[in-house]
């Protein structure tokens, strides 16, 4: 009877467990590896595929254009566009491998919120996309070949995972995106993707992500260069390594700092019904370059440096406030979530209109920062 009984289960699981039931062949799929969303002149929506073709990304010396395909189709949705593709394509599409979305600034400045649907509804899309936003239209952004073997959406991606090396843009995923969709407080924020034009007349076009895009909730609103990106990451936590470049106080030298660690940290307060947030930041580095501009070397003082440095660190986060509450009004640090942890009540009334709040608020920046030591070689560098 006990043999029965486990020959029965056996039988019961056999029949009963279809694990091959979805398969699809790799043969029959097209590897979606970038996925591009603009709009015609007409109101249509049209979706941009990068295909990866595997057979010359494997092969000994590929062609450049070779390792990938473009497909183009238009709908009155993304979602519409994107199975419009299929009337082109000979393979199935297969987005669980996307590593880059680009999106239009005409999309971006009339909302995320419209096309995240489709990304949070696909089950074989991962979240860790990253989102990028263009000026021109995506298929020229994915039609940039390079010579490193790699198709133009995984070569965004590792110019993506790269910004900690001068942490002067921030890149966002499609996690992010869709909070900000979600969430009516919150300010999305991620990089602008630029073309520029060969470096010389045997090379291809280049990629490059030249600008922080800010929100307002999940509308484009501008744009932060370089510098400002600077700021954003260091106020925000997102600063890996960077350098700080900055002129001494009698202007006989360049110095350049190497920033190794950071930490800011926000104390929100309500005083009288004014909303106050305390900045303090901390931070390490070395002294990695230094440039005399008058071609005269001489010991510098390193407390002089270091007064200089904490002058040049206030200033900088100083000018990203002023351009946050005053240009663009906006609060796209989200300094949102720490004064809803301290003051849920008080921000209960306020949510709806926070970035006015945001902007009114009182900022006090504290600076500490600590040269450990310099980089250069005492005697070459004439420290």
């Amino acid at each position: 009877m006990k043999k029965k009984l486990i020959l029965l289960t056996m039988l019961f699981i056999v029949v009963f467990t279809t694990s091959c039931w979805s398969r699809r062949e790799i043969e029959d799929l097209g590897f979606v590896m970038g996925l591009g969303v603009s709009k015609t002149e007409d109101g249509f929506y049209r979706v941009v595929a990068q295909l990866a073709n595997p057979n010359y990304i494997v092969a000994e010396s590929p062609e450049p254009t070779s390792i990938y395909t473009i497909m183009k189709a238009e709908g009155l949705t993304v979602f519409d566009a994107l199975r419009n593709l299929s009337k082109i394509g000979k393979r199935r599409l297969y987005i669980a491998h996307l590593s880059t979305i680009v999106i239009h600034e005409d999309v971006a400045k009339e909302g995320l919120r419209k096309i995240m649907s489709l990304f949070v509804q696909d089950m074989e899309l991962r979240l860790a996309s990253n989102i990028l936003i263009s000026r021109v239209p995506p298929e020229e952004i994915f039609d940039t070949p390079n010579r490193i073997a790699a198709t133009p959406a995984v070569a965004l991606e590792i110019i993506a995972d790269n910004y900690g090396a001068n942490s002067k843009i921030y890149v966002s995923d499609l996690l992010k995106a869709v909070d900000a969709a979600s969430n009516p407080s919150m300010n999305y924020v991620t990089a602008l993707v630029e073309k520029l034009s060969p470096p010389t007349k045997n090379e291809f076009p280049q990629l490059i992500l030249s600008k922080i895009a800010v929100f307002k909730n999940d509308k484009l609103a501008g744009y932060l260069d370089h510098e400002d990106g600077q700021a954003y990451n260091l106020i925000t936590n997102n600063f890996q390594i960077g350098l700080i470049v900055f002129e001494t106080k009698d202007g006989s030298d360049k110095i350049v700092i190497e920033v190794l660690n950071s930490e800011a940290k926000i104390t929100p307060k309500f005083i009288n019904n004014q909303v106050h947030f305390d900045v303090k930041l901390e931070v390490e580095g070395s002294i990695a370059e230094r440039m005399p501009l008058h071609l005269k070397y001489y010991q510098i003082d390193f407390n002089e440096i270091q007064e200089q440095f904490d002058i040049v660190l206030k200033d900088k986060l100083k000018r990203a406030f002023f351009i946050a509450q005053q240009h663009y009004k906006i609060d796209y640090f989200n300094f949102y979530k720490y004064f809803y942890r301290e003051y849920p009540k008080e921000f209960k009334d306020m949510m709806d209109n926070w970035n006015n709040v945001f902007s009114n608020a009182k900022i006090n920046i504290e600076i500490n920062s600590k040269i450990e030591h310099t980089a250069l070689n005492k005697n070459r560098g004439r420290i």
